[in-house]
């Protein structure tokens, strides 16, 4: 009954989402279109169906969720975020993404698959770098917060408790994760690879929730660090090499050595968590 509710919840914020673009779309004079799959570049369309109305969405997930199962938001956050705090579990979490990922990112440069390119001047670059160090934890927070801390958790709470069946939790929730991402499909862009990647890592980050504990803190924190490296790379250097090795600029993890350096954090997680 549990994931019944949580996928109706899941079903509303969808409805909510479709609702407003409609009538957005409707007022401007362009096309219906399933949700975020319009293809006008309207900016106001972009910004309250694309941005807006995606965050609230989450919310309603976030905050629905717990409300229709008879869970106190304090509770809920409780659940989600146990004391005491484990910070050691936190840095070597951290570190088991960071630094596999600056090895990697060195192997490039000395083969000459990533070269150093400043693409913008000094104020627009220290702009840019100041807010992709602010939203790397809020975005990585929402997006595990929903996907582990909500859908995952509950799936788990609906199978049978064994490994066998945490398995298939993880890599269901997973490809949900991988494919809410790619609705709106990019232009010119591989999506199948694209949602390898996606994919990939969200097997990662479910199996440091249940490593953790089902504490959302260990896969926020390595999604936090990933999405910060990834962004911060974008604007000093330009991939070069083959997609299928080195994979997708916005999914770097996405080409075989990038799922090559997932699996040997997957270990290290194992090992060391």
């Amino acid at each position: 009954m549990n994931l019944v509710i949580t996928l109706g919840v899941a079903a509303l914020a969808l409805a909510v989402l479709w609702a407003v673009q409609s009538i957005v779309l409707t007022a401007l004079g362009e096309p219906l279109a399933l949700p975020l799959r319009y293809t006008t570049r309207n900016p106001v369309v972009m910004r309250l169906t694309g941005q807006v109305m995606i965050q609230v969405s989450w919310l309603i997930i976030l905050v629905g969720t717990p409300l229709a199962l008879g869970i106190g938001p304090l509770e809920a956050l409780h659940r989600a975020f146990p004391l005491p705090v484990p910070w050691r579990q936190i840095a070597i979490a951290v570190a088991i993404i960071f630094i596999p990922s600056c090895i990697v990112l060195a192997i490039y440069v000395k083969t000459g698959w990533l070269q150093i390119a400043l693409r913008f001047d000094g104020a627009t670059r220290r702009s840019k770098l100041f807010r992709r160090f602010l939203t790397p934890l809020p975005l990585a927070t929402f997006e595990e917060a929903v996907f582990r801390g909500t859908l995952l958790q509950q799936l788990l709470v609906s199978l049978p408790q064994s490994y066998a069946w945490s398995a298939v939790a993880v890599v269901f929730i997973s490809l949900a994760f991988a494919l809410v991402h790619f609705i709106k499909p990019p232009r010119g862009k591989p999506v199948g690879q694209g949602i390898c990647g996606f994919f990939t890592a969200g097997c990662v980050f479910g199996l440091a929730y249940i490593v953790g504990g089902r504490s959302l803190r260990l896969p926020i924190a390595m999604h936090a660090t990933a999405i910060g490296l990834i962004e911060v790379t974008k604007l000093y250097a330009i991939y070069t090499g083959p997609r299928w090795l080195i994979g997708l600029t916005e999914v770097p993890h996405s080409g075989l050595i990038g799922v090559i350096t997932l699996l040997a954090i997957t270990a290290s997680m194992l090992a060391l968590l």
